[in-house]
């Protein structure tokens, strides 16, 4: 009798499409995805250096060069307004890092699926982007310069808590 059970099995899947006439019912998937893809992210760095560019030269800040402006882009994929956040960490780990500037965007807003911010790196280890009402210090993550730290974009869903991110090493000077 179970030698038969995967047959009665497949019999009865069998019948159960042909009873519905052959028809295709799609089915809302309750997992279907709709956050945020972070599709790009790049840096200008103190040297004009573009990580837009294959094979380009590793990032520095310096805070004695263009007044330590440095630039950050990004592309997102969405359908909903997510939040995108600049983060920096003495490691190459999100956990733990310090935001330095957060906007959210979408539809209708000053950033949509795409945006970019000037930010500023100063000689007394502040950094900040622009509509920032605050500076952040930094100071906790600097041993000594030159240093290696990370700075991170991370794009967050509106209403999941979804987040994903994606980031570069870069010497501060």
């Amino acid at each position: 009798m179970l030698k038969n059970l995967p047959i009665a099995m497949l019999l009865l899947l069998s019948i159960g499409l042909f009873g519905c006439g052959g028809e295709t019912v799609a089915v809302d998937d309750p997992h279907e995805n709709y956050v945020p893809e972070l599709r790009a992210f790049d840096i200008i760095d103190s040297y004009d250096t573009d990580t837009a560019f294959a094979n380009h030269p590793p990032l520095a800040l310096s805070p004695y060069l263009y007044d330590g402006l440095y630039e950050i882009f990004w592309d997102v994929d969405s359908l909903e307004d997510y939040r995108v956040t600049l983060r920096i960490n003495d490691r190459a780990s999100i956990n733990g890092s310090l935001p330095i500037y957060s906007q959210w965007c979408g539809a209708g807003r000053a950033c949509d699926q795409s945006g970019n911010w000037v930010c500023e790196y100063t000689s007394d280890f502040y950094m900040s982007c622009e509509g920032s009402t605050k500076e952040v210090d930094i100071y906790s993550l600097v041993k000594q310069v030159p240093q290696k730290v990370y700075l991170f974009i991370e794009v967050c869903d509106s209403n999941s808590g979804y987040c994903e991110y994606d980031y570069y090493p870069v010497t501060l000077e």
